[in-house]
C-alpha cells in the first residue's frame, strides 16, 4: 500500500563541534503480519564490491575527536554543497548537479531527516542526475529511516533508465532498455546479467536493519528543507521488492524489465502478499495508473510464475485484492484474466465486499455479467456463484435490492440466486425489498418468493416482509404482499401486531389497506394491547403518540374503543385522550373530544383527568381546549387528602407566568360580535362555563374556592377581580341575598332580644324604676333562648360543611362568645341578682354580639370593603404600640413614681392607662400641675415637667405620627388589598351559602317543589348576554357600572385585537398577490429577451437591461414591503382606525405600482 506523508516536526539544527549522528524517527506501528505462514525474506545484502559501481556501502562515521582543526571549515563547505546539490537534483538542475560535484558536493549527500540520499531523489525524479551521480561514485543502493532503496522509488516512477543505471547495466544496454517498446533480444541479453544482479533485484523495504549513522562529510546543512523532500516520497509496505512497487503502479515497462533481471515473482510482503496481490492497489491512493497496461501485467506475472495469496478463498480478507480493483477500473479484461487464473469471488475487501457486492455499491452491469455467469471450476452444484455473502451476510441479490437497483437484481436472479438466504441478521431479500419501497423490486423477487413460500419469514426481530413495509411506509409493497398471501395475524415480541405498527408511524393509507382487507380480518385486533415492555398500547395509542389524526379517525371509524386504556404500567391506564393531553397533540385532542365529549371526565390509575395531564406537563393550547369543552378546573386527583392536588394547582405551580396564563383564559370567554358597541345590535356574551363546570353544577363556587386555596405564591388572587370572576360573584351573590337575609334576620332577632333583655334589667334597676308590660325580662329572656336555638341549628349546618376552616376564624369564636354569654346571661341574674358578675357577662354579651352583626352586615359588597379596611389599619396600629409598648411602660411607671402615686397615677396599671390616654392628645396639663399638685412636686418640678416635655415630643408627637403615617401610608395598596380580601371573605362566604343550600337535611325536610325552586334560585347561569346599545336589556343592569365598563373594554380590546389580524392577513395577501405579479412580469421579460436577444440592436437591449434592473429593485422592494408588514402583524397595537388610513395609504401606492407595471407590460409586449 502506498501513501505520502507530510510530517510536522521542524529540523533542530546540532552544534558542528559535538554532533556526532542523528537519531530520527523511524516509521510508525507497522502493519500486522497475518497468521498465515509464508516464506520469510532474507535481510538485505549488498552485490560485492566488483558488481557494484559505487564505494563501499557502510563507511564509517567521522566523530567530532577524528576531526583535525583545519578540516572543520572545509567541512562547513562540504555541508552546504551536499545541501544545494540536493536541492539541484531536486530542480532537475543537471549542469549545476556537475558543476557542485566537481566543486566538492558528496555525492552521497544525504537529508538528515530520513537519510534520503541524492540517489533516491535522482531515482523518482528521473533524469540524467543518477549517471552523474553514478559516475562520480555514489552509493546506488543505500536505505534511508524508511527502509526504501533508490530502486524502490524509481519503480515507483516507472523511470526504467534510472531501473538500469541502479542495476549497474552499461550505457549501452540502459539506451537498449529505456525504449517502451523493448525487444526480445535486449530481454534476453538482460536475463543474462540476472546471476549478478539477482540480489539488488529482489531488495525488499525493511527499516529494521537501516544504520542510522552518516558520515559527516554525507550530511547536509541545517538550511536544507528536509520535511519538503520527505512529502515527495511514497511511503511503501513493509516487505516490498521493486517489482512490487512497479506493479502496484502499473509501471508497465519497469515490471517487464525487473521480471527480466529475475525478480522473483512470489515474494511476499509483511501481509503475506506477492506482487499479483498488489497490482494497481496504488488505484486506492489516487495515483494516476494505467487501467489499459493491467491485464498485460497479469499476464506477466503469471508468465513468470507468479502466484497469488489474497484471491483465495478464506484466506486473507478485508484486503482489496486485484479483483476487486479490476472492479473499481471496470476493466473486463482484468477480470477475466484474474478469473482465467483461479481468483476466487467471495474474497472480502476492507469493507467487508465481495467483487460482485462491489459491482452491485457501484451500478457496474458489465462487470457484475461477467463475474456472475463466468463458468467457474471446482464450485458447489448445489449453490450459485451470486449466493456468495458479505460481512453482513448479503448475498449478491440481497445487496441489488438494498440499493434498489432492478439489473443487478435481474442478473442475480437470471445466475440462480437463492432467494430464501437470510443474511446475519434474518433478514431474506423480500424484506429488503419490501424495506426501500421499490415495487419493481418486491415484484422481481416475490415472482421467485411465491413459489418458495418465504413471505412470512421472520427476521431477528421477528418482522417479515410486510412489518417492514408497513414501518416504512411503503403502501404499494404493502398491498402487494397483502395480494401474495402475507399473513396479517403474526405479531412481534411484546404481541405487537401490524395495526400497531401503522399506527405507530402514522401510515393511515396502510392502516386503512389492513383493517379492509379479506373481509375486515384485522377487525379482531383493533383494541388489542401490545405487552407493558411495549409501552401497554393499543392502536388508538400508537395512532396518538405519532400525532396522526388521520390514523385516530379511520380507527374510530372503525368501532374501536376511544376510552381504550393502556396497561398500568408506564401510562397509569391512560385513555386516548390523556396521551393527547400529554404531547399537547391538539389536533388529536380536538377530533376526539369532538367524537365523545364525555372523554374529558375519564381518569387513569392515579385519578388523574385529562386536564390534570395537560396541566402536569404545561401544555396550554390542550388546557385551554379541555377548559372550553367542560373540563373542571377544581378536580382533585386520588390519593391521600394530603397530596390530593386541583388541576389549577397544576396550572400554577407547572405553568410559567400561570397567572398571566389564567387572565388570558378568563379574557377569552368575553367576546363580542362587533366593536361598534353603540350598534343595536352589538352583543357582549359573558360566558361562566369554565367557573361553573357541568360536574359540579350543584356546586357553582367550587372553581373560585378552589383557586383561593392555591394561596397567593404567585399573585394568584389578582384573578378575583377579573371582570369575569368579579362579575359571577356578584350575579351569585344576587342569587343567595334571599338566603343571606333570613341569616342576617336571625342574628338580628338575637341581638335585638339580648339589649332589650339587658336594658329591661339592668337600667330600670339601676333608675329604680318598674319596666313596662312589654319589656318583661321573662319575656325576652324566652326570645334570645329561641333565637339562640335556631342560630345553633345553622351554625351546626354550617360547621359540618365548612369543617377545620371554621374553626380558624376570628369571627367564629366572637360568635361563639355571644352565644354562650346569651345563654348563661338570664340563668345568672336569676341565679345572683345582687352580684356584679352578672353585669360583667352582660357587658361582653352585648359587646361579641354587636361586632357579629357587624362582621356578618360587612358581607355586604358594598360595605364589607371598609370593614376589611378597617382591619388592615388596625393590624398597622397594634403593630407599632407593641413595636413601641416599652416606652409606653417607661414613661408610665416614670410617671407614677414622680407623682407619688397618686390619681391618676395610682397605679402601674393606671399609669398604662393613663400613658396611652396622653398620647391620644388628652394631656389635662393644668389638672395635673394645678397649684396643690405644685406644692406637693416643689422639690422635683422640673424633673416632672422635664419627663412631660419629652413625653410630649416622643409618644404624642413622633409616635402618633408615624402610628397614621403607617397605617394609612398606601392608601390604593390598601384599596387594592381591601378589595381582594372582601372577594376572598364573600368566595368564602357565598361557597358556605351555596352548600348549606343544598344540605341534605333540607332536600330531605323540604317539599320537591320548594327544593327546586331554591336550585333555580341559587343558581347562576352558564352564559349572560349584554346589549350595551339596549340599555333595557335583560341583564344590562345585574351588573354594576364599574363591572360594565370593565366587560366592555375587554370585549373592545378583543376585538381590535382580531380586526388587526384580519386586515393584516388580508394586507399580506394583497402584497403576495403584487409580490407574483412582480415576479411573473420579470420571468416573462427574461424569457423575451432570450428570444429576441439575436434580433434586438444593442442599443434596445442596454434599454432593456436598464427596464429590467429597476423591476429588480421594485421587486426587492415589495419584499421589503412584505417583510415589514409581517413584522407588523406581531408588533402591531395601532388602533383601528390609524390601521386603515395607512392601509389606504398603501393601497394608493399598490395602485400607482400596478399601473406603471402595466404601461411597462405593454411596452415589453411590444
Amino acid at each position: 500500500m502506498l501513501t505520502s506523508k507530510f510530517p510536522m516536526d521542524i529540523e533542530q539544527g546540532i552544534p558542528e563541534e559535538s554532533e556526532t549522528s542523528l537519531l530520527l524517527n523511524g516509521r510508525s506501528e507497522q502493519t500486522a503480519s497475518n497468521e498465515r505462514k509464508h516464506r520469510p525474506y532474507p535481510p538485505l545484502s549488498l552485490a560485492p564490491s566488483s558488481v557494484l559501481s559505487t564505494p563501499d556501502s557502510s563507511p564509517a562515521p567521522d566523530t567530532a575527536s577524528t576531526w583535525p582543526k583545519k578540516w572543520r571549515r572545509s567541512d562547513r563547505r562540504t555541508r552546504r554543497l551536499n545541501t544545494q546539490l540536493l536541492e539541484a537534483i531536486e530542480s532537475h538542475n543537471v549542469d549545476e548537479v556537475e558543476r557542485l560535484l566537481n566543486s566538492g558536493a558528496n555525492p552521497n549527500a544525504t537529508c538528515r531527516l530520513d537519510l534520503v540520499s541524492a540517489c533516491h531523489i535522482a531515482a523518482i525524479n528521473g533524469g540524467d542526475s543518477l549517471g552523474i551521480l553514478a559516475k562520480h561514485g555514489a552509493e546506488k543502493h543505500r536505505l534511508d529511516v524508511l527502509g526504501r532503496t533508490p530502486l524502490h522509488l524509481a519503480a515507483y516512477a516507472g523511470n526504467t533508465r534510472q531501473v538500469a543505471i541502479l542495476l549497474g547495466f552499461s550505457e549501452e544496454m540502459q539506451k537498449r532498455v529505456q525504449s517502451e517498446d523493448m525487444s526480445s533480444d535486449v530481454e534476453e541479453d538482460v536475463k543474462k546479467l540476472c546471476p549478478e544482479i539477482q540480489a539488488m533485484v529482489d531488495v525488499r523495504c525493511d527499516d529494521s536493519n537501516v544504520s542510522r549513522t552518516l558520515p559527516s562529510s554525507w550530511k547536509d546543512n541545517i538550511d536544507h528543507s528536509c520535511l519538503q523532500i520527505k512529502g515527495t516520497l511514497p511511503l511503501l509496505q513493509t516487505g516490498w521488492t521493486p517489482l512490487h512497487v512497479a506493479v502496484s503502479c502499473i509501471r508497465r515497462h519497469s515490471t517487464r524489465l525487473l521480471l527480466a533481471a529475475g525478480a522473483d515473482p512470489n515474494i511476499v510482503d509483511a501481509q503475506g502478499r506477492t506482487p499479483l496481490d498488489v497490482i494497481a492497489s496504488a488505484y486506492y491512493l489516487d495515483v494516476d495508473i494505467k487501467a489499459e497496461n493491467f491485464a498485460e501485467i497479469i499476464k506477466m506475472l503469471t508468465k513468470a510464475g507468479g502466484t497469488y495469496n489474497t484471491m483465495k478463498s478464506k484466506e486473507l480478507d478485508n484486503i482489496a485484492t486485484p479483483l476487486h480493483t479490476a472492479v473499481e477500473l471496470e476493466n473486463i479484461n482484468a477480470i477475466t484474466e484474474l478469473l482465467d487464473i483461479g481468483a476466487s469471488v467471495s474474497c472480502l475487501n476492507s469493507e467487508g465486499q465481495t467483487p460482485m457486492h462491489l459491482c452491485v455499491k457501484k451500478r457496474l452491469h458489465e462487470p457484475l455479467q461477467v463475474l456472475a455467469n463466468y463458468e467457474y471450476l471446482n464450485v458447489d452444484p448445489l449453490s450459485a456463484v451470486v449466493d456468495v455473502k458479505d460481512k453482513d451476510g448479503y448475498t449478491v441479490l440481497q445487496e441489488a435490492v438494498e440499493e434498489a437497483w432492478v439489473p443487478g437484481v435481474c442478473i442475480a436472479l437470471e445466475a440462480g440466486a437463492n432467494v430464501t438466504l437470510k443474511a446475519y441478521d434474518g433478514q431474506t431479500p423480500v424484506h429488503s425489498a419490501a424495506d426501500i419501497g421499490n415495487i419493481d423490486v418486491l415484484l422481481e423477487i416475490l415472482s421467485v418468493a411465491r413459489q418458495k413460500g418465504i413471505i412470512d419469514c421472520q427476521n431477528e426481530d421477528g418482522e417479515t416482509a410486510l412489518f417492514k413495509a408497513i414501518v416504512n411506509g411503503n403502501t404499494d409493497c404493502v398491498y402487494a404482499l397483502l395480494e401474495e398471501g402475507a399473513s396479517i395475524k403474526i405479531k412481534l415480541s411484546g404481541e405487537v401486531s401490524v395495526l400497531h405498527k401503522a399506527a405507530e408511524y402514522g401510515h393511515s393509507e396502510i392502516l386503512k389497506i389492513l383493517l379492509e382487507h379479506n373481509e375486515g380480518e384485522a377487525m379482531s385486533m383493533i383494541d388489542s394491547l401490545s405487552a407493558r415492555d411495549w409501552r401497554g398500547f393499543g392502536p388508538i395509542h400508537f395512532a396518538v403518540m405519532s400525532n396522526s389524526v388521520e390514523c385516530v379517525e379511520l380507527l374510530l371509524s372503525k368501532n374501536a374503543d376511544v376510552r381504550l386504556r393502556t396497561t398500568d404500567s408506564p401510562y397509569f391506564c391512560s385513555t386516548p385522550l390523556h396521551l393527547a393531553a400529554m404531547k399537547n397533540f391538539i389536533d388529536v385532542a380536538k377530533f376526539i373530544v369532538k367524537f365523545d365529549k364525555t372523554t374529558i371526565h375519564e381518569v387513569n390509575s392515579k385519578g388523574w383527568f385529562p386536564l390534570h395531564t395537560a396541566s402536569h406537563h404545561g401544555c396550554r393550547d390542550i388546557i385551554t381546549l379541555l377548559l372550553q369543552k367542560g373540563a373542571d378546573l377544581s378536580g382533585n386527583t386520588d390519593g391521600p387528602r394530603k397530596y390530593r392536588q386541583t388541576a389549577i394547582d397544576m396550572i400554577l405551580n407547572t405553568l410559567s407566568m400561570p397567572t398571566e396564563f389564567l387572565s388570558e383564559l378568563f379574557d377569552s370567554y368575553i367576546n363580542s360580535n362587533c366593536a361598534n358597541f353603540h350598534d343595536s345590535n352589538c352583543e357582549i356574551n359573558i360566558d361562566y362555563r369554565i367557573l361553573i363546570p357541568s360536574v359540579c353544577e350543584m356546586e357553582q363556587m367550587k372553581v373560585i374556592e378552589a383557586l383561593l386555596k392555591t394561596g397567593n405564591r404567585y399573585g394568584q388572587r389578582k384573578l378575583l377581580v377579573h371582570p369575569l370572576v368579579k362579575s359571577f360573584l356578584h350575579l351569585k351573590w344576587k342569587a343567595l341575598l334571599p338566603f343571606f337575609y333570613v341569616i342576617v334576620i336571625l342574628y338580628s332577632m338575637l341581638v335585638s332580644s339580648l339589649t332589650i333583655f339587658t336594658m329591661s334589667v339592668f337600667f330600670y334597676k339601676d333608675t329604680a324604676s318598674n319596666p313596662p308590660a312589654f319589656l318583661s325580662p321573662a319575656i325576652w329572656a324566652n326570645v334570645v333562648y329561641v333565637s339562640v336555638v335556631l342560630i345553633i341549628l345553622q351554625e351546626i349546618l354550617y360547621m359540618n360543611i365548612r369543617s377545620k376552616r371554621y374553626f380558624s376564624e376570628m369571627e367564629t369564636w366572637i360568635k361563639f362568645g355571644s352565644i354562650c354569654l346569651a345563654v348563661i346571661l338570664p340563668l345568672s341574674i336569676n341565679l345572683a341578682e345582687t352580684a356584679d358578675w352578672p353585669r360583667h357577662i352582660a357587658t361582653l354579651a352585648l359587646l361579641f354580639s354587636w361586632i357579629e352583626l357587624m362582621f356578618l352586615l360587612s358581607r355586604f359588597p358594598s360595605w364589607g370593603y371598609y370593614v376589611l379596611m378597617f382591619g388592615k389599619v388596625a393590624i398597622n396600629v397594634i403593630k407599632i404600640l407593641l413595636t413601641f409598648v416599652f416606652i409606653i411602660v417607661g414613661f408610665s411607671l416614670s410617671f407614677m413614681i414622680q407623682f407619688h402615686t397618686q390619681i391618676p397615677f395610682e397605679s402601674p396599671w393606671a399609669a398604662f392607662v393613663k400613658t396611652v390616654v396622653m398620647m391620644t392628645s388628652e394631656f389635662d396639663y393644668q389638672s395635673l400641675f394645678d397649684q396643690e399638685n405644685s406644692r406637693e412636686l416643689a422639690t422635683s418640678l422640673i424633673v416632672v415637667r422635664f419627663i412631660f416635655l419629652i413625653f410630649l415630643i416622643l409618644a404624642a408627637i413622633v409616635i402618633m405620627n408615624l402610628m397614621v403615617g403607617v397605617a394609612v401610608n398606601d392608601i390604593n395598596d390598601l384599596a387594592i388589598l381591601g378589595n381582594i380580601d372582601r372577594l376572598c371573605k364573600q368566595v368564602q362566604f357565598l361557597s358556605t351559602l351555596d352548600n348549606l343550600v343544598y344540605n341534605r337535611f333540607f332536600i330531605f325536610i323540604l317539599p320537591k317543589r320548594i327544593i327546586e325552586g331554591i336550585k333555580n334560585k341559587r343558581r347562576v347561569v352558564n352564559m349572560i348576554i349584554l346589549a350595551p346599545g339596549k340599555p333595557k336589556w335583560k341583564y344590562y343592569k345585574a351588573l354594576p357600572t364599574h363591572l360594565r365598563e370593565a366587560i366592555f373594554t375587554i370585549a373592545q380590546e378583543k376585538m381590535k385585537q382580531k380586526d388587526n389580524e384580519v386586515n393584516m392577513e388580508e394586507f399580506k395577501k394583497k402584497i403576495d398577490e403584487m409580490h407574483t405579479a412582480v415576479t411573473n412580469l420579470e420571468n416573462h421579460g427574461e424569457q423575451t429577451s432570450h428570444i429576441e436577444k439575436a434580433e434586438k440592436p444593442l442599443v434596445q437591449k442596454m434599454k432593456y437591461d436598464e427596464i429590467m434592473k429597476r423591476l429588480a429593485v421594485l421587486d426587492h422592494g415589495m419584499d421589503s414591503v412584505k417583510d415589514e408588514v409581517t413584522n407588523l402583524i406581531e408588533e402591531t397595537k395601532n388602533p383601528v382606525n390609524d390601521l386603515r388610513r395607512q392601509m389606504s395609504q398603501i393601497s394608493t401606492e399598490i395602485e400607482s405600482i400596478k399601473q406603471y407595471l402595466i404601461q411597462l407590460d405593454k411596452k415589453l409586449s411590444k
